[in-house]
């Protein structure tokens, strides 16, 4: 059983990707696979003040990351690029966990990560290519099929975004990809 760690990028209770994540989530439930969602909106902002000791949420988190097999990003893209709250539990990953150790731990190098996001007309690639090129420099090993989904203006006037079939077709193709 693959145990993945579902990271979603919006804060937002009700935000769009948590609804795509759900999705992504049911299947890799229904594929044998064991999925936990990660709370990053608890993170404090990253501080060198604070680093050592790490603050509680901050070790939960890479606890979190460690105990996967993988992870899996669902993240809008605000301005093109990902979201503060995303970079920032991102950049808190990236740090050593012991004073006097330097660079990022070990047990983020080559985990795979899938990236999904729902954004507006250009469906958030422009946002995970970002993702996949920090995440890269990071060590971790993002896959190449980037997981793009243009919400509907409906969306955004009723406040729910239910994918249509070739959104689910996108997910499942990405589902089946990660799982193999």
């Amino acid at each position: 059983m693959q145990k993945i760690l579902m990271v979603v990028g919006s804060l937002r209770k009700d935000s769009f990707n948590k609804t795509v994540a759900e999705q992504i989530s049911t299947q890799l439930v229904a594929q044998g696979a064991e999925v936990t969602f990660a709370n990053i909106a608890d993170l404090p902002l990253i501080n060198q003040d604070i680093e050592f000791p790490a603050p509680s949420s901050v070790m939960t988190f890479r606890e979190q990351v460690q105990a996967a097999d993988g992870l899996w990003i669902v993240t809008p893209e605000y301005n093109e690029m990902i979201p503060g709250g995303l970079k920032n539990a991102l950049d808190w990953l990236s740090r050593p966990t012991e004073a006097g150790v330097f660079g990022a731990p070990d047990f983020i190098m080559n985990k795979p990560v899938m990236l999904t996001g729902a954004g507006g007309k250009k469906a958030a690639q422009v946002g995970l290519a970002h993702l996949k090129t920090l995440l890269t420099f990071m060590g971790l090993k993002p896959n190449d099929n980037l997981g793009g989904l243009q919400i509907p203006t409906s969306a955004f006037m009723t406040g729910k975004f239910d994918l249509d079939s070739e959104q689910r077709a996108v997910i499942t193709q990405q589902v089946t990809e990660y799982l193999a």
